[in-house]
């Protein structure tokens, strides 16, 4: 089978970037060719494909919004991804002819390239498969929150919400070419063009057939991770909390649960710690003389495999839904029993008293009620192994790979 794989980068950002490369490589491993598209950047890996790729916004080679200089072009450029980019559709036409892929695989395109990747990829006769990783099709900032809380307040009055509350970068003009984007989409039915839909979880295919998104076509197969089939047992002595350290990831609530603790318990930090976050939570732990809590700044690769194996157990304190976080597949992987908030997504992932523990959003109370029975270390080695049993059942890669092609094959048959 030929697979267009479509994402806005083609170089390792975040989550859906470590999917794509990974789903691309057993794809491949599994006798399948793989054409990305994406768009132009220095930082992408090496392709034949970029001379295909999309022109950057404003021909500016950035990878976030915060970081592109807001030229007239650029921000013309910006309002027509938000909302349609015939360039985008001519280059994605252009591509299927030249190459004539069975199955067009999107997952991120928001902002970037636009729906115009559904649109050219429809007019070219292609089915299209659309993965989720958050919740842009519902929520104009894409996590359901505002100011820290959960928010669905465009599901229930309609995204004139998200203008009056400035919900996309703190900015009314950027609210409203959000708002009128989807408004758009909404209109002139581009999702209705769509084949299948991929969630990761449970929560967010019933969140889609909830708000009238077609049920027959969103099919839920959950993310995977790799396993180590000789992993070993290995009960350290400090919690772990790894990942993005900013505001919907709750790292705050786990400081001050550590801070009410006491020295008897430890709190490790992982992740890049020059946010704007992260440095006030630093300055938190200075101020207060917090002495077991300690920040080891952003780590990868070998080292930071290290330091999950040498934990006792992981944190995700998320104070936002998720859609099933790679930390958790993770440290599953790695025979971690979980702590986790009990929401969205979370809910379904941990299961109380077998992979893990769930707590009360943002209640400090009830995270050191959770954490105080992982001092049973019998406990976390029976929860350890259940969590590496769903690592390699529920979230492998073989599995994840037979579902998928499952829909694949259904859309090119259809």
């Amino acid at each position: 089978m030929k697979i267009l794989l479509v994402n806005y980068r083609y170089f390792i950002s975040g989550g859906p970037e470590k999917y794509m490369f990974n789903i691309k490589r057993k794809l491949e491993e599994e006798g399948h060719e793989v054409i990305p598209f994406s768009i132009k950047s220095s930082k992408n890996e090496k392709t034949e494909y970029e001379k295909y790729f999309a022109d950057p916004i404003g021909k500016q080679d950035c990878a976030y919004y915060d970081q592109f200089k807001k030229t007239p072009k650029a921000i013309i450029d910006m309002i027509g991804r938000s909302i349609y980019s015939f360039n985008v559709e001519r280059k994605i036409k252009k591509i299927i002819k030249e190459t004539n892929p069975d199955v067009v695989y999107i997952l991120h395109y928001v902002n970037k390239l636009s729906p115009s990747v559904i649109v050219g990829a429809k007019k070219m006769k292609k089915p299209v498969v659309l993965r989720l990783s958050d919740f842009f099709l519902m929520c104009p900032r894409f996590d359901f929150l505002y100011n820290n809380n959960v928010c669905e307040d465009c599901l229930k009055y309609g995204y004139k919400s998200c203008i009056k509350k400035r919900c996309v970068k703190n900015s009314k003009f950027a609210s409203l070419i959000r708002v009128i984007s989807m408004k758009v989409h909404k209109s002139i039915g581009i999702y209705k063009k769509i084949d299948a839909y991929i969630c990761p979880t449970k929560f967010l295919k019933e969140k889609l057939g909830e708000n009238g998104f077609e049920k027959d076509k969103i099919h839920n197969i959950p993310t995977f991770t790799y396993v180590d089939k000789n992993a070993k047992e290995n009960i350290g002595n400090y919690a772990l909390y790894y990942g993005r350290i900013s505001p919907e990831k709750g790292v705050e609530y786990a400081i001050k649960a550590y801070e009410k603790l006491g020295d008897k318990y430890q709190l490790t930090i992982t992740g890049d710690d020059t946010t704007e976050e992260a440095i006030k939570l630093k300055e938190y732990v200075k101020e207060h003389n917090i002495n077991n809590v300690k920040f080891t700044g952003f780590k990868s690769g070998d080292e930071l495999k290290q330091i999950i194996k040498e934990s006792k157990f992981v944190i995700v304190p998320s104070i936002w839904y998720e859609n099933l976080p790679n930390t958790i597949l993770e440290s599953f992987a790695n025979k971690k029993p979980v702590i986790a908030t009990d929401i969205g997504s979370l809910k379904d992932t941990i299961n109380d008293g077998e992979n893990g523990y769930k707590f009360k959003t943002k209640d400090v109370d009830s995270l050191i009620e959770k954490i105080k029975l992982m001092d049973d270390e019998d406990n976390i080695r029976k929860m350890g192994e259940n969590a590496y049993n769903d690592a390699k059942t529920i979230y492998s890669i073989d599995n994840h790979y037979e579902e998928l092609m499952k829909i694949f094959n259904k859309v090119i048959k259809e």
